[in-house]
């Protein structure tokens, strides 16, 4: 019963994804997979119960770090997952 899982360490596979299940979007770092960038040491795992009109990537230029900005009717949060 969870929206939203920070996962540090993540496993990635060979061609740098990792897996979930349907019920989740996964977050990446911006930098993920991009030339030159280390490899990624967090990301954030969405619920699809959560509109994608709710939420937004925050662009972040380091591995390490996965964000999201998260829209209610009442508040605005920023959510960080640093490494």
């Amino acid at each position: 019963n969870y929206d939203i899982i920070a996962l540090q360490e993540p496993c990635l596979t060979h061609m740098g994804l990792t897996a979930s299940t349907p019920g989740w979007r996964v977050v990446y770092p911006t930098v993920h997979g991009a030339d030159g960038a280390s490899r990624t040491r967090s990301l954030l795992l969405v619920n699809t119960r959560l509109s994608t009109n709710s939420w937004n990537p925050i662009p972040v230029r380091h591995s390490y770090v996965s964000a999201i900005t998260i829209r209610t009717q009442d508040r605005v949060v920023h959510l960080l997952n640093l490494y």
